[in-house]
């Protein structure tokens, strides 16, 4: 696997006065076809090309961290999706923030934001810097320098990181319990989203602050310091490899940036255009992959660069996996409606009454479709599947068979049986 451009491979800055290809008109179907193989899912039956959830996070750039666990908790989800059915849902975490990473140098993982909590691999770091900076300027100002200081004395005086229970013990303070903060909580957190404190490790669910200068390989806070420009171009280039084809807002949502940011960074990569079919805006991607697009000398339909890059269409209903609500692919919502015409509202928190189709529930992927949807949760050492809801145009057989297959493949991963509704008619 080949490992994502960052900051900290000091690759040269592509100028952007360089000129630019015109726009490749390109088909809506190869692009939900190469999107949905940058993903690298595997078959069920077959390694897949990750072996582990660290790398996953090396693969996809980030996951997006949620404490809903009516199936299982938001990390293993999403890895899990990119795993093979061998894999087991409790080595995610271990592998994600191994044990004793801050005392033995080698992080694999931080937790920062973009617009929520997320967790990224380590070697991207540098990436994250302007953001980090512009936090310090919006907000630092508003944090008592007395109290940042003392949380750094504590968190220091800590060898491996400390618990926030651990900070506002010995400050005196009164404890965080659950969003009822208290001012030392809201501090520490905001010193990580200025990279004063950094979270790469975590006992069991508690997260562990630490300094920086102690957590971070030194390489890693040398490369945050290379220049803005080459930090911003990195973050465009890490963001077309992970989602294959992006318009501006798509990069700028991935990142939680201004929309002026994000299309100066995609200029400063030097990234491809291409006019996608149906879509209002150009939309950009790295200039390999736009070579390999039909019209550019190669086609996805009887042959790719890219091993196990699915064909349009829906595939064997065996190789379906479900798809999380904060999965890469689901969770700009605006980007999976006109990728995959699949339109989802995260209905947990919606009034019982008002849900149109569950209190948590999944899409179906097969293939380079999401064929349907699925609302299900865990009950004890059971998955239990409520109701299936085809798409428009796909059977409810054919996606109730695609529904259970994908159903099948997380219990195993997660180690419990799975409990199947009846057999509908097909309509």
């Amino acid at each position: 696997m080949t490992e994502p451009q960052t900051s900290s491979t000091r690759k040269t800055t592509r100028s952007p006065t360089t000129t630019t290809p015109p726009a490749l008109p390109v088909s809506a179907d190869w692009v939900r076809a190469v999107v949905t193989g940058a993903q690298h899912i595997p078959a069920p039956a077959g390694p897949g090309d990750y072996g582990s959830a660290a790398e996953v996070l090396r693969g996809i750039g980030l996951i997006q961290l949620d404490p809903l666990t009516r199936v299982s908790t938001a990390q293993r989800l999403t890895t899990l999706t990119r795993l093979p059915r061998s894999a087991r849902a409790e080595d995610v975490d271990s592998s994600l923030w191994p044990a004793g990473a801050p005392l033995h140098g080698a992080p694999v993982s931080f937790e920062a934001f973009t617009k929520v909590a997320c967790v990224f691999p380590i070697e991207d770091w540098p990436l994250l810097q302007l953001r980090r900076e512009r936090v310090r300027e919006t907000h630092a100002l508003g944090l008592d320098p007395r109290m940042r200081a003392q949380i750094r004395e504590v968190v220091a005086a800590t060898e491996n990181g400390a618990q926030i229970g651990a900070i506002e013990a010995a400050m005196g303070a009164a404890r965080t319990t659950g969003w009822n903060w208290s001012q030392i909580k809201h501090a520490a957190e905001l010193m990580v989203r200025t990279g004063e404190l950094v979270i790469t490790a975590r006992n069991g669910i508690i997260r562990l602050f630490d300094l920086p200068e102690r957590a971070l390989p030194q390489e890693i806070l040398e490369a945050a310091h290379l220049p803005p420009d080459q930090l911003r171009a990195a973050l465009a280039r890490r963001a077309a490899g992970t989602l294959a084809v992006m318009t501006v807002a798509d990069f700028a949502h991935h990142y939680h940036l201004s929309a002026p940011d994000a299309a100066r960074g995609i200029e400063l990569a030097g990234l491809a255009p291409l006019q996608v079919q149906g879509w209002k805006d150009l939309a950009y991607c790295l200039p390999q992959l736009r070579d390999e697009a039909p019209g550019a000398g190669t086609s996805v339909v009887g042959g790719t660069s890219e091993p196990g890059t699915p064909e349009p269409g829906t595939g064997p209903a065996a190789r379906s996996r479900l798809i999380g609500p904060f999965d890469p692919l689901l969770r700009d919502r605006g980007r999976a409606r006109r990728i995959y015409d699949f339109d989802y509202t995260f209905e947990a928190y919606v009034p019982r009454t008002k849900r149109l189709y569950g209190h948590y529930v999944m899409a179906v992927l097969s293939g380079a479709e999401m064929v349907g949807r699925v609302d299900l949760q865990r009950v004890g050492e059971v998955l239990q599947i409520n109701r299936i809801f085809p798409e428009p145009g796909h059977s409810t057989r054919s996606v109730t068979a695609r529904a259970r297959a994908g159903a099948r493949t997380l219990g195993a991963q997660l180690g419990i049986e799975v409990e199947l509704p009846g057999r509908p008619d097909d309509r």
